[in-house]
């Protein structure tokens, strides 16, 4: 697809959810028309979980010093910060933009190209920023919840958000293909192998994991949309009372 047609689709689908914008409470009632079938998504992702990705998590887990894990894992984050800084300046939230650009060029440098979160060592805050909380804050509507493959829980505002941000994002910069499937796989590895602790948090939060996560990550997100704009009606940033573990569970974000 050429990049005149995405921006073309992008545009359309922007259009029609504009049709019906308006701010979302967190606590609005949850769209979910497809339920059945995102629940088949979600049971496929459980599966490619349980016999992929959490077997190699438990294998790099293994292997890795435990400094080098969290040295790749904060590489891949410095990475994004890049698509956070995007969307601080597309929310028109230039301070915001100018601490993530000092958090990028500080881990970027001294702290070995992302490996050491310098940044935060020195009390500079990570944010947390994406297409899909961007359309949000323009007052574009959520649309319906789905569960997307391989992705996890979204929205359709979130799952539109993936086109831009994918122009962002570093995949698309590395020539070589087997090049760029090789760093996904190590990141998506690297990222698993941190929430392996969090193993039973859904089957021991609720009697059904699917429901926890649909309502959990919904409102996390209508949270992020809501902030520093709808003073009062965002509430606390825990959800739930289940300890900082699960917020872990964002990077299904």
């Amino acid at each position: 697809m050429t990049l005149k047609a995405v921006r073309y689709c992008l545009i359309s689908t922007l259009m029609i959810l504009l049709g019906g914008c308006a701010t979302t409470r967190v606590e609005a009632p949850i769209n979910d028309p497809f339920e059945s079938v995102n629940r088949k998504i979600y049971a496929f992702n459980s599966h490619l979980d349980n016999y992929l990705i959490k077997p190699a998590a438990k294998g790099y887990k293994r292997v890795v010093p435990d400094p080098v894990e969290h040295g790749v894992t904060n590489f891949f984050t410095n990475i994004f910060t890049v698509n956070i800084i995007v969307n601080d300046v597309l929310q028109g939230n230039l301070r915001q933009a100018g601490s993530d650009l000092g958090r990028l060029a500080i881990n970027s440098t001294v702290g070995l190209l992302g490996f050491i979160d310098v940044a935060s060592r020195l009390g500079i805050e990570r944010n947390y920023e994406t297409f899909g909380i961007t359309f949000g804050k323009w007052g574009v509507a959520e649309g319906p919840f789905l569960m997307l493959p391989l992705f996890g829980p979204s929205n359709l505002r979130a799952a539109v958000g993936r086109i831009p941000g994918s122009y962002t994002s570093y995949p698309r910069y590395i020539e070589d293909f087997g090049t760029a499937v090789a760093i996904q796989a190590t990141e998506i590895v690297a990222f698993r192998a941190e929430l392996l602790g969090t193993d039973n948090l859904l089957d021991e939060a609720a009697l059904d994991p699917y429901i926890f996560l649909r309502d959990f990550w919904l409102r996390r997100h209508r949270t992020r949309v809501l902030e520093h704009q709808v003073p009062g009606d965002t509430p606390e940033e825990q959800t739930y009372d289940l300890g900082d573990e699960i917020d872990e569970l964002d990077t299904l974000d």
